[in-house]
């Protein structure tokens, strides 16, 4: 039973990870720009749960700052500099917090499944204790649009 219950998971999860990718990579491709949840966090690290395994559901974020970014890439272009010779480059334009946003161009895709354990008893009553076990899925992609250059 517990190789069947880990196929039907694994099964889920490839389902959850295609759609929510097959989402992202369509918004990735549109023009114009699309945006369909909310700005991703600034996330620096992961602190681990009361299970104390790493990545696992009851990890917290660590909130991190775009201002790493900034200082850490972003500033070693001279954005000031930069928009003198180049006016309206996306460089300058993410020289700032909210700036960096934007040009970042990200688009997201999301997807649940439910994995139903009526087939899995034994697992479901001893070893899960609930009914159904839920996968997410959270994929980001860069928009992709590419005006015809000529």
């Amino acid at each position: 039973m517990g190789m069947l219950l880990i196929e039907a998971l694994a099964r889920a999860h490839t389902y959850t990870l295609n759609n929510a990718r097959a989402q992202a990579g369509q918004d990735a491709i549109q023009k114009p720009y699309i945006l369909r949840y909310n700005a991703p966090s600034w996330i620096s690290d992961w602190s681990t749960g009361r299970d104390k395994i790493q990545y696992s559901q009851d990890d917290q974020q660590v909130v991190g700052s775009p201002g790493n970014i900034i200082a850490g890439v972003v500033a070693h272009a001279h954005p000031a500099d930069l928009s003198t010779y180049a006016p309206g480059n996306e460089i300058s334009a993410a020289s700032d917090t909210a700036g960096l946003m934007n040009e970042l161009y990200l688009t997201h895709g999301r997807e649940s499944y439910n994995v139903d354990l009526a087939l899995f008893p034994l697992i479901r009553h001893i070893v899960y204790g609930a009914d159904t076990i839920t996968l997410k899925a959270d994929v980001w992609l860069t928009w992709t649009h590419i005006e015809n250059v000529k």
